[in-house]
């Protein structure tokens, strides 16, 4: 939906959909790259489509693991941040 493009790139494509629990996205505007993946159990919709998909998490058991990541300790500013690295190995299935 190009409808929700910003000013500053009107034909912005690349967006994704609106975000749902388990969506991989790129968090751009920071010192990035970075991603992110979308936890919320409804859809995000106050984010639009500003954000590009580039992956998802299917299965029950990487849920409990994210689900087990989101209970690590974390410090909050303008985003919420794990406060010790966490060091992972995706694959492509």
């Amino acid at each position: 939906d190009k409808s929700k493009c910003p000013a500053w790139d009107p034909n912005c494509g690349c967006h994704g959909p609106i975000m749902t629990r388990g969506m991989v996205a790129w968090a751009g505007g920071g010192g990035g790259p970075d991603f992110f993946i979308d936890s919320y159990k409804r859809p995000a919709e106050w984010w639009e489509n500003q954000h590009t998909v580039w992956g998802t998490i299917h299965d029950p058991e990487s849920f409990a693991i994210l689900d087990q990541i989101f209970e690590l300790p974390v410090h909050k500013g303008g985003m919420t941040m794990l406060k010790d690295k966490l060091h992972f190995h995706p694959s492509i299935i």
